[in-house]
């Protein structure tokens, strides 16, 4: 019996031991999944402004051609 009860002696400190582990397991998970969420956003950010930047500029370029072809007296 003595055995016995160290095994499980063993056993339940080494299961303390895990479920510390998966507490701050958790806790880096979530803080990664924030970072990536916040990384997401930015990513639709950036690439709002380079269309709008790339919308502009292919504006600018139209109306540069049209006044270019119109004929001066």
């Amino acid at each position: 019996m003595d055995d016995t009860q160290r095994t499980l002696g063993e056993y339940g400190a080494q299961i303390e031991a895990m479920q510390v582990d998966m507490r701050e397991l958790k806790a880096d998970v979530k803080s990664m999944m924030l970072t990536l969420s916040e990384a997401k956003g930015s990513w639709k950010t950036l690439m709002g402004v380079g269309a709008i930047a790339g919308a502009a500029g292919a504006a600018l370029t139209k109306v540069a051609s049209l006044l270019s072809s119109i004929p001066l007296r």
